[in-house]
């Protein structure tokens, strides 16, 4: 037994070491959302029994050459047949592929299990669900202005590894454009240069692109501020969805345990009120304004209530 556990402490401290990926099929669960929307700390709660391979962020051509011709932020119809993109995805989705980057959270030597966990998949997420045989899909989703928040005191917005804008990468893809006129309106009607208004239209594209092409049995909605306020009932319903068994012992040091992208060290269990709404403190009335109406002008501004909580509006259309 005590060498058992001291085999567990030291795989544990290695960075790289070898990882038996038995599972036979694509991945089980996708886990998406913008990023500074929860998604490393919602998976930390979904693999809280570390059953899971972690495919982290995988979709990131400047740290995973496998897919070197995807866009830093990729738009797909969902019908899209590019042999070179299906192939370079299956790759990933079969878990054929090691690096330090995709394989930074996991630190067992077999894996029977995959869950990919991604900020940058939103725009391809029907795409996904597709070539990946039809897995189960979380969709991470937080207050935009909260997300905006967290960019703005980061520095965010700029492509990671790049010189480009988020802003830019998204709205030059003709494709994403052709079939959603909607963005193109839209972008005449925010002031470009504002960082506010930039990053909520960047929400708005990131969050309506799902919603039109997933339907609302194809995945579940996991909001922020529900998990933060009242997380015992949310994870009930998202292990009921994901047909997860669910130990509440083990979980609970997970739940409370900081993520790896907890970048401001935030204490989940003492500054809920502030993780939820701070943005109405910290934007004007006049920037809130803005705000809704870009939200509105993308018919998503029934979301969120006025108070930063999820209203309860089904986000997927069909």
């Amino acid at each position: 037994m005590r060498v058992r556990v001291a085999l567990k402490e030291a795989y544990s401290k290695v960075n790289f070491l070898p990882i038996f990926d038995l599972g036979q099929s694509d991945v089980s669960i996708i886990l998406a959302g913008m990023a500074r929307s929860g998604t490393t700390w919602a998976g930390n709660i979904i693999n809280y029994d570390n059953s899971y391979r972690v495919l982290f962020e995988p979709f990131f051509p400047a740290k995973v050459k496998e897919v070197k011709d995807f866009e830093y932020i990729q738009y797909l119809n969902p019908d899209a047949d590019n042999k070179i993109f299906i192939n370079q995805a299956k790759l990933i989705l079969s878990g054929k592929i090691r690096n330090k980057w995709i394989d930074r959270d996991n630190r067992r030597l077999i894996y029977r299990h995959r869950m990919l966990k991604d900020i940058r998949c939103n725009l391809m997420l029907g795409w996904l669900k597709k070539v990946a045989n039809n897995p189960a899909i979380v969709l991470m989703v937080r207050h935009p202005l909260q997300v905006v928040s967290s960019w703005k005191k980061l520095g965010w917005g700029e492509e990671a590894l790049g010189e480009r804008s988020d802003f830019n990468i998204i709205t030059s893809q003709e494709s994403l454009l052709k079939d959603f006129p909607i963005i193109s309106e839209a972008m005449k009607q925010i002031d470009q240069q504002d960082f506010i208004e930039k990053i909520v239209f960047e929400w708005c594209v990131f969050h309506l692109i799902p919603s039109e092409q997933l339907k609302k049995d194809d995945a579940y909605t996991l909001y922020y501020e529900n998990l933060l306020s009242d997380i015992d009932n949310e994870v009930v319903k998202l292990f009921r969805y994901l047909n997860r068994p669910l130990d509440k012992k083990k979980l609970k040091n997970r739940v409370v345990k900081e993520s790896s992208t907890n970048f401001q060290y935030r204490d989940f269990s003492k500054e809920k009120s502030s993780l939820i709404n701070s943005w109405k403190n910290e934007f004007s009335i006049k920037q809130i304004q803005r705000a809704n109406y870009i939200l509105e002008s993308f018919g998503l501004d029934n979301i969120y209530d006025k108070d930063g909580y999820p209203a309860g509006v089904e986000l997927f259309k069909k």
